[in-house]
């Protein structure tokens, strides 16, 4: 991805386990190679219907819903940036070379009648924060499944 500025980023998004319990769990996420001077949201989202993960030219629409909300405090989605800090925990900088590694407490049912693997398909994402909601050039997907007993 390169910026108005001309600099290029190449951003790389890992996460471990993306298979989980039927009820969820806490997965480690990576992220680096990522503008220090954009934010981006991580969050645990419904993937458009559009998107064919790992082709970006199909990444036009913005992933959403999202597991917990913009305001999330019960760690499903974190805002990565250098350049405010709003909740306390859900609010982290960037570490060296656009990086960041957290973790994020994931459960299958993304909000009412929207279960992964059951009616929608689900994704750990980073999509650039609210100051630049449009911008589709940060959108990364990790699909995540949960095992279902039956």
């Amino acid at each position: 991805m390169t910026v108005a500025a001309g600099e290029t980023f190449h951003l790389k998004l890992a996460a471990t386990p993306t298979v989980l319990p039927e009820s969820g769990g806490t997965v480690a996420v990576a992220g680096n190679g990522y503008n220090r001077a954009q934010g981006v949201f991580l969050a645990f989202c419904v993937i458009p219907d559009t998107v064919r993960v790992g082709d970006p030219t199909t990444y036009t629409s913005l992933p959403t819903p999202c597991l917990g909300g913009r305001e999330s405090t019960d760690g499903s989605a974190r805002r990565i940036t250098d350049t405010a800090t709003s909740t306390p925990g859900a609010t982290i900088p960037y570490e060296p070379g656009g990086s960041f590694l957290t973790t994020l407490n994931l459960r299958p049912e993304i909000a009412d009648g929207l279960v992964c693997d059951v009616t929608v398909r689900c994704a750990i994402v980073t999509r650039a924060d609210f100051t630049a909601t449009a911008d589709r050039s940060y959108d990364q997907y990790i699909p995540v499944h949960f095992e279902h007993r039956g």
